[in-house]
Parts: structure tokens; C-alpha cells; sequence
């Protein structure tokens, strides 16, 4: 069994009409070949980059599983041959999921404080900014 993460495309249409069915599509799916589910989300609806077997729009199903290996390219294919999967991308991870998420959580983290230090140090130069405008202001008075 080797950990993987895949992230399904699906139709909207079909998802809009029955979301709950469309999530099983893809989970029955993964059952069928043999994988433990360790995580299941939805992620939302967006505007695709080019047009997908007609569709500018898609819906992102993300799944973090362990699945013995040679039933990869067999998921692929039933992935192609169902209609409401647009797409899908199966990655083996190097680690193993707990361990991958801890790593997730930490970059997220990581992320968001320089973020937030980016926006601090915005937010100092343009008080500065502000500052110089009036010192030039009363020098041409």
C-alpha cells in the first residue's frame, strides 16, 4: 500500500444537481480499486483556464488515500470512462499521509506569517509614504 493525493475535476452540472451523488461517484471509485480514504474535501467551484470536454467550469474533489500501486493505471482508466470526471490527477506521495499534512499545516503556517509580514511592512511604508507627502506639502507653502 503506498499513500497517494488526487485531485478529481468534476462536472458542475452533474455536481449541482446532486452534490452528495457526484462526491460518491469519485469515493466508490477509490473503494472499487482498493483504497483507504484518509481524507475527502471539497474544494470549490472555478473557472477553468480552457474549455474541458465543453465545460468552463469545474468543481475540485481533493482525496489524500493508500492504494496498493498496481491499481493506479486501472482507477485512471475508469476515471476517463466516467462521465462526470473531467479530469484527474493521481500523485504517489514520498511520505506518508500523516506526515504529509503535518508538512501542509507547517508551509500553510509558514505562508500566512509572511504574508502577514509583507502586509505589516505595506502598511508601514505607506504611513511613511504619507508622511513625506506633507513635509513636501508645507516645504512648498
Amino acid at each position: 500500500m503506498y499513500p497517494y493525493e488526487a485531485m478529481f475535476l468534476v462536472d458542475p452540472v452533474k455536481h449541482g444537481e446532486d452534490a452528495d451523488g457526484t462526491e460518491k461517484v469519485v469515493s466508490t471509485l477509490l473503494d472499487k480499486h482498493g483504497a483507504k480514504v484518509t481524507r475527502f474535501e471539497r474544494w470549490d467551484d472555478r473557472k477553468l483556464a480552457y474549455d474541458i470536454r465543453g465545460h468552463k467550469r469545474g468543481i475540485y474533489l481533493l482525496a489524500l488515500f493508500e492504494m496498493p500501486g498496481n491499481n493506479v493505471s486501472a482507477l485512471r482508466d475508469d476515471c476517463e470512462l466516467n462521465e462526470t470526471i473531467l479530469r484527474q490527477l493521481i500523485l504517489r506521495l514520498d511520505t506518508d499521509i500523516p506526515t504529509y499534512l503535518a508538512q501542509c499545516a507547517r508551509y500553510q503556517e509558514k505562508t500566512r506569517e509572511e504574508l502577514e509580514s509583507r502586509r505589516a511592512a505595506r502598511r508601514d511604508d505607506d504611513e511613511q509614504g504619507d508622511e513625506g507627502i506633507e513635509d513636501f506639502a508645507s516645504v512648498q507653502e
